[in-house]
């Protein structure tokens, strides 16, 4: 079997694997909710507290334990990786800190869009309609897309054509909800600028995942969650260094260095 066959069928196998379940855009992004849960799971340091606080004191001001139930187990799901032990990770530190509401609402969006169906379907599909100069996009675009690449992932193979459609509808209201595309009967990008401590969030996000060259972090698809291309990343990264990173480019050759050791001095720093 030729190399180019058994890379093809890695591919597949690996898509096959890939949880790609759209019951995330089923459901609101739950902005302010999410970061009023994440900042009271950091004061209380307990997963059963946090849970007593949001059902039975209702922190969340929602009307029903049931409601309140869903929205603090679709948070959990989303950004608490263990309900058993307390970890406090990055994003819960950038709620708990004094920074300004685009910072703390970029750097969500961006754990946000690290759902398997959410960045999918926003490098895959909606970044390359932004750079073709497409101006609306509607649900039935992203539906045909779904359509297109549900035989390749297996928690897609059966959904229904129901489910497809809500999955359509609610992705395209939640990107609107966190501001990278407005309207809402009909979906248009929108004029957008990532402030710079959340381009260093990235940044640093990237090397915790093991992506420590300059062109590693520069070409890495996660900025086209941003609908950013290489040029546009290049240029931010240079807005912060030597704030944050140093960069230097000498003809083909760039260098990316953090200036701090941790995403959690990083934010420290901001």
């Amino acid at each position: 079997m030729s190399n180019e066959h058994v890379d093809s069928a890695k591919e597949d196998e690996t898509k096959q694997e890939q949880r790609l379940d759209p019951a995330i855009a089923h459901h609101s992004t739950y902005i302010e909710e999410t970061k009023q849960i994440l900042a009271t799971y950091a004061e209380v340091d307990s997963f059963d507290e946090l849970e007593y606080q949001v059902v039975e004191e209702n922190i969340l001001n929602k009307n029903t334990d049931e409601y309140r139930t869903n929205i603090l187990r679709e948070v959990a799901r989303r950004y608490i990786p263990d309900t058993d032990e307390y970890v406090e990770t990055p994003l819960m530190q950038i709620v708990t800190t004094n920074l300004r509401d685009d910072v703390t609402d970029w750097c969500l969006y961006y754990e946000f869009a690290q759902d398997p169906f959410i960045r999918i379907v926003t490098v895959e599909f909606l970044y390359p309609e932004f750079e073709r100069g497409t101006l609306t996009v509607r649900a039935t675009d992203i539906v045909e897309y779904i359509e297109a690449i549900k035989d390749d992932y297996e928690d897609l193979r059966d959904r229904s054509e129901s489910t497809i459609n809500e999955a359509a509808t609610k992705y395209l209201t939640s990107l609107r909800n966190f501001n990278l595309l407005e309207g809402r009967q009909k979906k248009e990008f929108a004029v957008t600028y990532v402030p710079d401590e959340a381009i260093a969030y990235v940044v640093y996000r990237l090397f915790e995942k093991g992506v420590t060259s300059a062109s590693g972090v520069i070409e890495h698809d996660d900025w086209k969650l941003f609908l950013m291309n290489e040029s546009e990343v290049r240029r931010r990264i240079r807005d912060i260094s030597p704030e944050y990173v140093t960069y230097d480019k000498r003809g083909s050759t760039e260098r990316l260095v953090r200036k701090y050791d941790s995403t959690e001095e990083l934010i420290d720093a901001f």
